[in-house]
């Protein structure tokens, strides 16, 4: 249940965190809990989320111990991006589902106060572009009491990247029924989110944007999930590795031309993954199920010209106006 993980994380963390994380009940059950704990209780897509959980690295204890549900065509890490996790309170006092965003990258790049600001304004960004969330969750800051935080800034940085939950007070109860029904509920509004074009301001920014057909807001939305699931590292190695590297439409190899060159630090071959499926039929803030069939692998020439148009061309019209 994930009442009861959540209550034994609460009641054991702070004395755990006085002894070595190597000797500790607490530290493989924390490892173990999202997969074990959250999965089962998510109704819909359960194989397509990563479950991530976490109680610190290199045997030195987090002040926030958190558990995660990640979109792989989103983000594998939180570091990055934008996810559904809950976020405990330093004090053990109080556990926050909430939706929010990896802030390492961007504190690397902004430093802690820039990455403050930047965390702060996407997350006003998040709650303009689906309101939505107001039918199930609020708006508020969240107190994870950074004040006991020692020199890490992660905490300070939850805060501010946190853009809409709900805080479950372990002096008050609380219910398994609810806490399932949350979760989901914020699954959902990650699905649209996503849909909606994430925290991108720009829905067609990419190279392949089609020179016609894009007319509606539901149209260039459905267009950003098709290039999102096109790029997403999870599906395109999957892709790559089943159907080659090997274009489809032109038979060009890029290893065969450009050597070496064409690998990448794990020596991979260069190709690009296609999704076939025509983006009008694409659901409207749902995840699209992976499925092998849907893929081509495609040459960079070869994968811009299917995009020049919306429907995109099927890889046999591609491949027939290449023989003329």
């Amino acid at each position: 249940m994930i009442k009861e993980a959540l209550i034994r994380i609460s009641s054991n963390y702070l004395n755990a965190k006085m002894g070595a994380m190597k000797d500790s009940s607490l530290a493989p059950f924390m490892n173990s809990v999202s997969k074990e704990k959250i999965k089962p209780n998510v109704r819909k897509n359960k194989d397509h989320y990563k479950f991530r959980s976490s109680c610190g690295q290199h045997s030195n204890w987090a002040d926030v111990p958190w558990i995660a549900v990640l979109d792989p065509e989103i983000t594998t890490s939180t570091m990055r991006g934008y996810y559904v996790v809950y976020l405990f309170s330093i004090d053990m006092k109080r556990v926050y589902l909430s939706f929010n965003q990896g802030m390492t990258d961007i504190e690397k790049e902004l430093k802690t106060e820039g990455a403050a600001k930047e965390l702060l304004r996407r997350a006003d960004f998040i709650r303009d572009r689906i309101p939505e969330f107001k039918k199930s969750f609020e708006y508020k800051p969240i107190d994870l009491s950074t004040k006991l935080s020692g020199n890490t800034t992660r905490p300070y940085l939850y805060e501010k990247g946190h853009a809409f939950g709900i805080e479950y007070d372990f002096s008050k109860d609380f219910s398994e029924e609810q806490l399932i029904t949350d979760l989901n509920n914020m699954l959902s509004l990650y699905s649209l989110l996503s849909y909606k074009g994430g925290i991108d301001t720009d829905s067609t920014e990419d190279d392949y944007k089609p020179s016609e057909g894009l007319t509606t807001l539901k149209e260039m939305r459905q267009y950003k999930t098709h290039r999102r699931i096109e790029r997403a590292y999870s599906n395109s190695r999957k892709v790559k590795k089943e159907l080659g590297y090997t274009c489809e439409a032109c038979g060009f190899n890029f290893k065969k031309v450009y050597g070496k060159l064409s690998l990448n630090k794990k020596k991979e071959e260069y190709i690009e993954a296609h999704h076939k499926r025509q983006i009008q039929d694409l659901p409207e803030g749902e995840i699209v199920e992976f499925k092998i069939e849907d893929f081509s692998v495609l040459c960079s020439n070869c994968h811009r010209m299917v995009h020049r148009k919306n429907p995109p061309y099927s890889v046999d019209e591609i491949r027939k106006n290449f023989k003329k």
